[in-house]
């Protein structure tokens, strides 16, 4: 690579801006495609430096150029390397053509020797924008897309203008007003910029929305599978559970309470091999139509559904209802909150499993109803209702063991045991009457006997439960939970193991719960056949994350209402959010009328009672008030019109005696001589003099009357003489009186 000292010839105005917004552009490209979080270590380490040596170029007026045959060379390479991108090393399209536009931006840069070389980094700009779209629905890129719509304008006016500069024989932009210039520019730019995006963000909120995924979606990559929440559990194979704070969804309460340890209920495992959780991929599964309609019809109602309900006495009512809004985070799972009632959507189709878990149906699903062809649909937005009373005084002398064949082959099985675990069960249970109090105590005894840790030890191990129970004494939720279902088990109890998530951080900025990765949790579902599934959760209460505070944790808050925001509005705006947005701006406008109505009716109200009062008073008012009102009422009518009249009267008086104002009444006869020459068609150039003007009459009459008024006009108007002024209008009326 060589670097060039710059020409001597000082570039324009619009070739400096234009070269300036150009790199800027493709710094906020890139910073777009950087700030989704999904470039890898290399890319990062390439473009950066690339970049920064761009910049400095630009400031130093020094060019880096690779030479011609380098770039021919790298480029036949990289079409090598891009099949084997594809194939081997990234094996997306999308990350291997991201790599693709990133290599050609770094080459071109340094290898620009034509205008289009130009157009080229600009196009791919444009295209690590459009990568960035695919690859995100974060707030950032919202920041950065309006920048870059800024910096577009910006480029492309400028480009246009120096091309037309190269072009004319026009000199260019002087130095000096350099500044000027790219204030101006940048202003226009700006005002461009705005006037698209008012223009756009109306297009986008009016025109109807009907589709159900965006034309990119199937090149996208997924979304990130959430690190703590699982749809199968393995004991003892990690050795300490990834946390983070990314959040999986938001909940807003509608109607009910909602407890601070609610469970959000994902997947129920029912398989288990002593170190395994797992369902089985072949159950039988109900899928339900959704279709396309409202979101008041789009709904499955589970009712007296044997997935969690017992006896068919039992009524479950809704007490709690709430609207989720989900994260991209790659799971097709709705979280329900128990005891699920009712979840509706606006989704083509559904999965409901003998676990009770409800599922975003598949592609191949999908099909089934009419849909094939389209891009599976991800979860979005759905409301959901549930139960939430305390099912205990309903199961708390249960005793009853007649399950229905598919719990008592699915939730009843267990694997080879250490021999002391089911000892261990009789034995905290030894004093309990009824399967609910030995499942209590069975849940008790884990609390508060064993201690709450992320941190354990890494590799295999042959028996993690019976460690667990008689060793170690420490564990995350997965431990517990699988414990007691085990326990259970060995009493004959049907027992499965439920992931999901618990808790949340509530926002008081958008009122919704915040619920992250780091709130995944296990817990235990107990069957009792006079009413279903019961929840257990055998986790110490250390096991609840405790929300942070501060004034950082506050404006995490703000970014995460903003973050909603955008997630709802802007992500998930479908024609459902079209409705509730028309139906409020209606309510708000026909509010608004309303209360200017009612305003003005009052203010209307209020001055015909003072006019009333004012009538009533006046006609009680002495003959000698009343024309004393009368007179100052008329000269309050008169009022405007005295500064005028004074006016007029003045002119008079200096018309009747012009000796007192000699270059006022000079110059008041002097327009009307030119007003009355005007009518016999002469007429004064505005670069004639009086003495000029009066020299090109050309009737000899006329001629002489006005150098006589000349005369006496400029020694009244310049010297002030009284009685040339006091002659004036004689002779006035001596010209106006010659045919």
């Amino acid at each position: 690579m060589a670097a060039t000292t710059a020409p001597q010839v000082q570039p324009s105005s619009a070739e400096k801006f234009f070269q300036a917004s150009l790199y800027l552009l493709l710094v906020t490209g890139f910073a777009a495609l950087a700030g989704t979080g999904k470039l890898d270590f290399p890319s990062m380490a390439i473009v950066i430096p690339a970049l920064l040596l761009r910049g400095r170029s630009l400031l130093r007026g020094t060019t880096y150029l690779i030479p011609e045959r380098w770039t021919t060379w790298l480029t036949i390479f990289y079409f090598a390397f891009y099949a084997a991108d594809y194939l081997l090393i990234s094996q997306s399209f999308i990350s291997a053509t991201v790599h693709l536009v990133l290599f050609s931006m770094v080459v071109k840069i340094f290898s620009v020797q034509r205008d289009r070389d130009l157009l080229y980094l600009a196009i791919l700009s444009f295209m690590m924008v459009l990568a960035a779209a695919v690859l995100t629905v974060d707030t950032l890129f919202l920041l950065t897309f309006s920048l870059f719509l800024l910096l577009a304008i910006a480029t492309f006016i400028s480009m246009e203008m120096r091309r037309s500069e190269r072009a004319s024989l026009a000199t260019a932009v002087p130095v000096k007003e350099n500044g000027h210039f790219q204030r101006s520019l940048s202003g226009i730019a700006a005002i461009l910029g705005m006037s698209t995006f008012i223009g756009a963000a109306l297009i986008f909120f009016v025109l109807p929305r009907v589709s159900y995924g965006g034309y990119l979606q199937s090149l996208g990559a997924e979304g990130n599978l959430v690190s703590g929440f699982s749809q199968d559990v393995h004991l003892g194979g990690i050795g300490r559970i990834q946390q983070s704070n990314a959040v999986v969804m938001h909940v807003q309460v509608l109607s009910g309470k909602m407890s601070q340890d609610v469970k959000w209920r994902g997947v129920a495992l029912s398989n288990f091999d002593g170190q395994h959780w797992w369902n089985d991929p072949g159950e039988q599964q109900e899928f339900h139509n959704l279709g396309i309609s409202t979101v008041d019809l789009n709904q499955v109602r589970f009712g007296q559904s044997s997935l969690y309900s017992g006896a068919t006495s039992i009524r479950h009512v809704p007490t709690f209802s709430y609207k989720v809004i989900m994260e991209p985070v790659g799971v097709d799972v709705f979280f329900l909150a128990s005891m699920p009632v009712k979840v509706s959507g606006n989704y083509r189709a559904v999965s409901v499993h003998p676990d009770g878990s409800v599922l975003n149906a598949p592609h191949s699903v999908a099909t089934l109803f009419g849909s094939a062809g389209e891009n599976p649909q991800t979860i979005g937005i759905y409301f959901g209702e549930a139960d939430t009373r305390n099912p205990e005084p309903l199961v708390r002398n249960s005793t009853s063991q007649d399950y229905p064949p598919h719990v008592a082959m699915l939730d009843m099985q267990l694997p080879h045991l250490d021999p002391r675990i089911p000892a261990l069960a009789r034995q905290i249970t030894e004093g309990s009457a009824s399967n609910y109090q030995r499942a209590k105590a069975i849940e008790s005894y884990l609390k508060n006997n064993y201690g709450y840790t992320l941190q354990l030890p890494g590799g295999h191990q042959a028996d993690p439960l019976a460690i667990f129970l008689f060793e170690r004494k420490k564990g995350h939720c997965e431990y517990f939970a699988s414990s007691m279902a085990v326990m259970v088990r060995a009493l004959g109890i049907p027992a499965r193991v439920v992931n999901g998530f618990r808790g949340g951080q509530y926002n008081d900025v958008t009122a919704s719960y915040i619920i992250r990765e780091k709130d995944a949790h296990s817990w235990v579902e107990v069957y009792f056949p006079e009413y279903g599934w019961v929840t257990f959760d055998p986790t110490p209460s250390g096991g609840l994350q405790s929300s942070p505070a501060g004034p950082l944790a506050r404006a995490a808050l703000y970014a995460d209402a903003a973050r909603e925001l955008w997630r709802e509005w802007i992500i998930n705006y479908d024609f459902s959010h079209q409705i509730r947005l028309t139906t409020a701006m209606a309510q708000q406008t026909s509010k608004a009328q309303v209360r200017t109505r009612l305003w003005l009716r009052i203010k209307y109200r209020h001055i015909l009672t003072k006019a009333r009062q004012w009538q009533r008073q006046a006609e009680h008012l002495p003959a000698r008030n009343v024309v004393l009102l009368s007179v100052v009422l008329l000269l309050l009518l008169l009022s405007p019109f005295v500064p005028k009249a004074w006016r007029t009267l003045e002119h008079k008086r200096l018309l009747r005696n012009p000796q007192r104002a000699p270059r006022t009444a000079a110059s008041f006869w002097y327009l009307q001589m030119l007003r009355a020459l005007e009518r016999r068609g002469f007429q004064k150039a505005p670069a004639q003099t009086p003495s000029e003007f009066a020299a090109s009459i050309s009737d000899f009459s006329l001629h002489r009357g006005v150098m006589a008024f000349t005369e006496h006009y400029q020694r009244a108007r310049f010297a002030e003489s009284a009685e040339d002024a006091r002659r004036l209008p004689e002779l006035y009326a001596a010209l106006t009186a010659q045919k």
